[in-house]
């Protein structure tokens, strides 16, 4: 029975990376997309992003009752992708903003679009901070980070919002 277990945690992580270079795909064309003014791109790959954490969250709950040896092993693949993962998202985020700054006029709704990016930003800057993380990250990630975040409230607070209809409510 461990054995069968620890082949199909192989095969989580296998399709975990797999997923993560689908990500860096996603990525590159939600960049080339913002740079033509097209956000499709963008939610393609906010939503890669979302299946690499689900499967992240389905690897983990594998480990419950596994050998403490197939437990370690998994945990440090795991932060190693997690690593990738989040470079991925700082360096995504801080090309896609800087991208983002330089239009004189922005689209209506793209404040709407991205706000919900400074929630992302928060959430990377916390993960990046762990302990775990701790020397094992580009030295200029959070620094990226914090440009990224800068950038982004400047996007927001220059764009358009969109048209509330609420009538007074």
């Amino acid at each position: 029975m461990p054995q069968d277990q620890s082949a199909a945690v192989d095969g989580l992580l296998l399709a975990l990376e797999r997923l993560t270079e689908q990500a860096k795909g996603r990525a590159r064309e939600a960049q080339i997309g913002v740079e033509r003014h097209t956000f499709a791109p963008y939610h393609t790959y906010r939503a890669a992003i979302a299946e690499y954490e689900a499967l992240v969250s389905v690897i983990e709950g594998r480990l419950e009752g596994q050998p403490p040896a197939l437990v370690a092993k998994t945990r440090e693949r795991l932060l190693a992708s997690r690593r990738r993962a989040l470079t991925l998202s700082i360096e995504t985020a801080f090309k896609l903003f800087f991208a983002l700054s330089a239009f004189a006029n922005l689209p209506i709704g793209v404040r709407e679009v991205f706000a919900q990016e400074l929630q992302h930003l928060n959430d990377a800057k916390t993960e990046l901070r762990s302990p775990a993380h701790a020397g094992k990250l580009a030295a200029d990630l959070e620094q990226n980070l914090e440009t990224a975040e800068m950038i982004l409230n400047e996007v927001i607070a220059k764009a358009p919002s969109l048209v509330d209809f609420g009538l007074g409510r």
